[in-house]
């Protein structure tokens, strides 16, 4: 993840997990990567997560590129646009994965597990029989080379998986210095599958690097695992990049906020007939980390990026955020109101909704 990017330059990624709809927390992560990138004089780089073959959901990607689309976050490389660093999709990129856990594998920094599904459920019963967090013993850590060879030579298949380490303290950008032991939570991770595929903490940290990614803005859901993430890092002789963990977005009722809440993506506002520049504004509201006063809810992402208010990563508030969804008709209505009082706004307003009423009723 770092690059060799020049002070002036901030490449940010919006990194989607292939499962779903663009919710309000997505947004609000690839939003945040796009004013940084972009007021930075950086690029907004938008990645694919397809490594989990199990969960793949045909036509998200389109579904995602689409939403993006509507709210004006347009990446300057992807998997729509090409760009330096491609391809943009992880399944493409296996052979890169394979070439650096070989790198791992030959400098002693993971190893083959040829542990069974079933060991692995005794482990983890026998883990919560006894009332303790379930985790892997690193059987296979210490498996003599010869034995190693034999059973590959055998066609036995294993899956690869990182040694830790003792875990290295870093700077979040929001959250302040931080470390978790994570050798003292969890057993040795497995960071290649037996189908051949990684899991998300070696594709994207090797991803990051190679796409010379500076800043890693992401959901807090991921604190915890970057002290994991800064391992493979040093083991593959890479430097870490910036780390910037958004805090929750939690409902009004200050429930967890989940994906699976289709009544908050971006694809059921849009149908609702909420205006994409309200949205923006409700989230950066919502969200935290500009310099505005509590009357400014309707501003472009031009001056987002550009001019007013200020994107200062400092002013993130690293506490959990409650989204007032009631006020969204608030903010639609402002929108509503400056596209009425800009001449041609207007035009374009009425031809839409002129669009809308006619594919409503159309068959009415």
């Amino acid at each position: 993840m770092h690059g060799k990017t020049e002070s002036i330059n901030s490449h940010s990624l919006h990194s989607y997990y292939f499962s779903g709809n663009l919710h309000l927390g997505g947004l609000r992560t690839a939003l945040y990567n796009y004013i940084y990138s972009r007021s930075h004089k950086g690029k907004f780089i938008l990645r694919i997560e397809d490594t989990d073959q199990t969960r793949l959901v045909p036509g998200t990607v389109e579904k995602l590129l689409e939403d993006l689309a509507w709210v004006g976050l347009n990446p300057d490389e992807g998997p729509n646009c090409g760009g330096s660093y491609g391809p943009y999709i992880q399944s493409e990129r296996a052979k890169l994965y394979r070439e650096e856990v070989e790198t791992l594998l030959n400098t002693g920094s993971a190893y083959h597990c040829f542990c069974s599904e079933r060991r692995l459920n005794i482990l983890r019963k026998n883990a919560l029989r006894n009332q303790e967090v379930p985790k892997y013993d690193n059987h296979c850590r210490s498996l003599p080379l010869e034995e190693v060879k034999k059973r590959l030579s055998s066609g036995q298949k294993s899956c690869i998986r990182l040694k830790l380490t003792s875990s290295e303290p870093f700077v979040d950008l929001v959250y302040g210095r931080t470390c978790h032991e994570v050798k003292d939570i969890e057993g040795d991770p497995v960071i290649l599958k037996t189908d051949g595929f990684p899991t998300y903490h070696l594709a994207n940290v090797i991803d990051d690097h190679h796409m010379q990614i500076s800043h890693v803005i992401r959901g807090v859901e991921w604190l915890p695992s970057t002290n994991k993430h800064i391992m493979i890092y040093r083991a593959l002789g890479y430097e870490p990049p910036k780390f910037v963990h958004l805090p929750l977005l939690l409902n009004s009722d200050g429930s967890k906020m989940s994906k699976r809440h289709g009544d908050l993506s971006v694809e059921v506002f849009r149908k609702k007939g909420l205006l994409p520049r309200a949205l923006i504004n409700f989230v950066v509201k919502a969200g935290s980390g500009f310099h505005t006063n509590s009357n400014d809810i309707n501003h472009s992402l031009e001056e987002l990026t550009n001019k007013v208010p200020k994107f200062d990563l400092s002013l993130i508030n690293n506490n959990s955020c409650r989204l007032p969804l009631d006020r969204l008709a608030e903010f639609n209505h402002a929108e509503l109101k400056r596209q009425i009082n800009n001449d041609d706004e207007l035009v374009l307003l009425v031809r839409k909704v002129r669009e809308m009423i006619i594919k409503h009723f159309h068959n009415r």
